[in-house]
């Protein structure tokens, strides 16, 4: 298998990454680290900086666990394509055709389409 490493940090899959890496995962909350607000919210300070606070948080992190670096996949959750393209539509759009417990998937343009195409179809009959 070929050896996948984290595009901002360079660790190796299964390494923990660099402080400050923007690919690292809360260990509280699972969204981007270096974005979330469980600095403050674990810490219980409001008005601070992370620096003025880093040592505390490092500690806290390494005390409930840092998440290692794991590349996984994205599929599109219609068909299964692996990797697929990125695209935009509005929110408006996309929670008009897409149900809302998908709203958080991704979708390949293709299935979008279609979805939308049977959607609009479906809703002509009626």
């Amino acid at each position: 298998m070929k050896e996948i490493r984290c595009h901002d940090c360079n660790c190796r899959e299964g390494e923990l990454h660099l402080m400050g890496c923007d690919m690292e995962r809360c260990p509280f909350c699972g969204d981007q680290l270096i974005s979330c607000d469980c600095c403050y919210e674990q810490l219980d300070v409001v008005g601070e900086s992370r620096i003025e606070n880093e040592e505390k948080w490092i500690r806290l992190l390494e005390a409930k666990g840092r998440i290692p670096y794991v590349q996984y996949p994205n599929l599109c959750s219609y068909c299964g394509k692996l990797w697929p393209e990125f695209f935009k539509v509005s929110e408006k759009e996309w929670n008009y055709y897409i149900e809302p417990k998908m709203r958080h998937k991704i979708l390949c343009r293709k299935c979008y389409n279609h979805i939308k195409k049977v959607i609009n179809e479906g809703r002509r009959k009626h």
